[in-house]
């Protein structure tokens, strides 16, 4: 019987000696989870430790602080950029550049606001791209200065631990004045090249008429034929119609006679 008391004695304490190392445990310790889009920092009493790859992460002792950054491809829009043109237009531009955390450490410790950092590099670059460029090529070409404005951007963000993937140009907005008249002239342009198409068209139905003309005047039997079948056709529309057609020169004098 004692015994028995003895070894549940022996087991309770084992419990209570478990319960009280667990409790340690976790006081003394934490469990950090990184995940397969993101790498933490790791500072400790305010220093920097190292960075901390995903997976679960336990830490030893009191004083951890873990920021974490989301390492997956972001899309930065600049909305409205003001420019003024070479030739002194103004007009406001969209962009829309891709980027990504490449070294979450001097990310974080580049500026208060690395985000906002981005942006104005961003608005900076479309400044200097476009400030020298005249009105008609950008508009024209808007598409063309996605690989120039991307070297500014990356030049610019260097020191930010970020790489840009890709930088766009999105919109191109006139103002209200200078987009009646640029309207207005490319209405103009459009109308002068249906103008011309029309020239041409007209042009090539008199050339056809004169190559005909040519044609009957050296073959007068061919004449007389295209004659006869156009009153054939005429004469097909129907009851009712009337024709009147002039004699032809070499029918003049059987005419006459039998009057």
């Amino acid at each position: 019987m004692k015994e028995a008391i003895y070894i549940i004695a022996i087991l309770i304490a084992l419990i209570i000696w478990a319960i009280a190392i667990r409790g340690v445990w976790n006081h003394y310790s934490t469990v950090i989870t990184i995940w397969d889009y993101q790498v933490g920092l790791h500072f400790r009493h305010g220093k920097f430790v190292g960075e901390l790859k995903a997976g679960k992460h336990r830490l030893w002792g009191a004083g951890h602080e873990m920021i974490t950054y989301d390492i997956r491809i972001s899309e930065l829009v600049v909305q409205g950029q003001e420019v003024i043109t070479a030739d002194c237009a103004t007009l406001k531009l969209t962009a829309v550049a891709r980027w990504k955390i490449v070294d979450a450490a001097k990310f974080h410790a580049s500026t208060d606001d690395p985000r906002q950092a981005i942006y104005t590099v961003i608005q900076l670059a479309l400044r200097q791209l476009f400030g020298g460029v005249k009105l008609d090529e950008i508009v024209e070409k808007k598409n063309a200065y996605g690989d120039a404005l991307l070297e500014l951007a990356r030049t610019g963000t260097t020191d930010l631990g970020i790489e840009i993937g890709k930088a766009d140009i999105r919109d191109v907005m006139l103002g209200g004045d200078l987009k009646t008249a640029y309207t207005a002239v490319l209405t103009a342009k459009k109308e002068s090249l249906a103008q011309l198409e029309k020239a041409r068209g007209d042009t090539a139905a008199l050339r056809t008429l004169a190559n005909a003309a040519r044609l009957f005047e050296k073959n007068p039997d061919l004449f007389r034929l295209k004659y006869l079948e156009t009153l054939k056709d005429a004469g097909t529309g129907g009851y009712g119609n009337t024709l009147v057609i002039g004699v032809p020169e070499e029918l003049a004098p059987m005419a006459l006679a039998k009057k």
